[in-house]
This record gives structure tokens, C-alpha cells and sequence, in this order.
């Protein structure tokens, strides 16, 4: 087992995600992926702007959960490996998320915490991907922390958001990465991410004058 992989067994060891079921809503899966070297880091990927929902946001590599899938890990796992090559052989799972609904597309996603021994070879599948991104987790600080409403590049978000390197992760991933941030903080990981006003707050009420 290496260091990584200790740490992380570590960290969701005094975890227990919160698992959701909602009325109408349609089960996802997603994998959280670290590799080690040469610090710990995170895989996401850049939606490819062709796909139904989420087009062009940066998200965890995932979908949604089939029947034939025996749990959320083998979901995440199999999604994995369809959108950026990721083989499942290589992926030790370590741990899960709470599970979070997507308030726009209607799902509610299991996310799953996996780590490789080293950094993978990956081919992104240009129908779902169109960029893979590789952030150290060193970089996901609160000094490239936004609060609900901020703009950039004249586009205004209504959540809570990570901009690394001109990369905008917000939505349900932002909210993903809140989680991750918190279960790692508790273990010494890395620093907690600051408290945040919720992105229901946005916009502002109006007060009548």
C-alpha cells in the first residue's frame, strides 16, 4: 500500500457518507480519482459542450448508474474508463462521499473516492470529454475560492467555486470538492475550505423600498 493510499484509507476511515434517494431523480455515479506523484492529485475532466447537460463544465468522470451496475463503484468505475481510459484495474477505491443532488439535471450523484498507484495513461473520449485536467490538491486553497455570484470572463455564477488556472469548478463538483476538502482537512490532508454562504443566497432578495 503506498503512502497515498494510506492516507486516504486513513481520512475515510472516520467517514461515513450520507447516501440520498430522491423522488423523480435519477442515480449517477462519479469517480473521485488521486495519483501520487509528484504530489497528490486530482483528475477531472472539461464536459465535452455536444452532451446534454453540464456541457463544458468541469466535472468528476462519471454518469449515470445502469442496472447492470452492482453498486456505485462499479458505475464510476466503468464510466471512468469509457470518458478518459482510466483502466478499473488500476483504480483502488478508498472511500465515498455524501451522495448530492444536481438541482438543474435531476440526479442525484454517489461519488466515489479512488487512488492509483501512479499517473495513469489516459485517451479522453472527445464524444463526452473534450480536456482532461490534472490539479495537485496543494492548489485547492481558499485564495482561488469564490462566493456565490462572482464573474469571470463576463459569465456570473450562482455557486460556490474553485478558478484554477482560468478553470471554473463550480456546481455540483464545487460542491464535491467542499465535501472532499472536509474529510481530508479532518485528517490532516490538506487546509479546510472556508465557510461559504449557500448558493440558494443567490441572488439576493430584493427588499421592497
Amino acid at each position: 500500500m503506498g503512502e497515498l493510499e494510506a492516507k486516504l484509507r486513513e481520512a475515510f476511515a472516520h467517514h461515513t457518507p450520507e447516501k440520498m434517494s430522491l423522488p423523480g431523480a435519477r442515480a449517477a455515479a462519479v469517480l473521485v480519482p488521486f495519483y501520487p506523484a509528484p504530489e497528490p492529485t486530482l483528475i477531472f475532466t472539461v464536459r465535452s459542450e455536444h452532451l446534454s447537460s453540464h456541457k463544458g463544465q468541469i466535472s468528476f468522470p462519471g454518469g449515470s448508474i445502469d442496472r447492470t451496475d452492482a453498486s456505485p463503484a462499479e458505475a464510476a468505475l466503468r464510466e471512468a474508463q469509457e470518458e478518459i481510459g482510466l483502466d478499473p484495474e488500476a483504480v483502488t477505491v478508498v472511500g465515498r462521499l455524501d451522495d448530492t443532488p444536481t438541482f438543474v439535471s435531476g440526479y442525484v450523484v454517489s461519488p466515489v473516492v479512488g487512488v492509483l498507484a501512479q499517473r495513469p495513461r489516459l485517451r479522453p473520449n472527445p464524444a463526452e470529454v473534450a480536456r482532461i485536467l490534472e490539479i495537485p490538491l496543494e492548489d485547492l486553497v481558499d485564495d482561488i475560492r469564490r462566493e456565490p455570484g462572482f464573474s469571470e470572463l463576463g459569465r456570473t455564477y450562482p455557486t460556490e467555486a474553485w478558478v484554477w488556472e482560468g478553470h471554473v469548478i463550480w456546481g455540483v463538483t464545487a460542491r464535491l470538492l467542499r465535501g472532499l476538502l472536509g474529510v481530508l482537512s479532518a485528517a490532516g490532508m490538506t487546509k479546510p475550505p472556508g465557510e461559504t454562504t449557500s448558493w440558494s443566497t443567490w441572488p439576493p432578495p430584493v427588499e421592497a423600498s
